[in-house]
């Protein structure tokens, strides 16, 4: 067989496994919230509570009638 014919018939493959989310399964980005509301929304302590939990890429907020800590993180 020729290289064109096994290369367009590879591409065939991987476009059939992708249109199903098969071998190249595309992953959606969401994001979870946590309610850490001991720490009465002190900035730092939120901040380093919420690392610890969830990882590097949490992001922190206070929501304003409790003054709750929340924690932003991919699910």
């Amino acid at each position: 067989m020729k290289a064109i014919t096994i290369i367009l018939i590879v591409l065939l493959v991987l476009s059939v496994g992708i249109e199903n989310e098969g071998p190249l399964k595309v992953i959606e980005a969401r994001t979870c919230q946590d309610r850490l509301g001991a720490l009465n929304c002190i900035q730092d302590e939120c901040h380093i509570s919420c690392i610890k939990k969830h990882g590097k890429l949490t992001k922190v907020g206070c929501s304003m009638p409790l003054y709750d800590c929340i924690c932003l993180y991919p699910c």
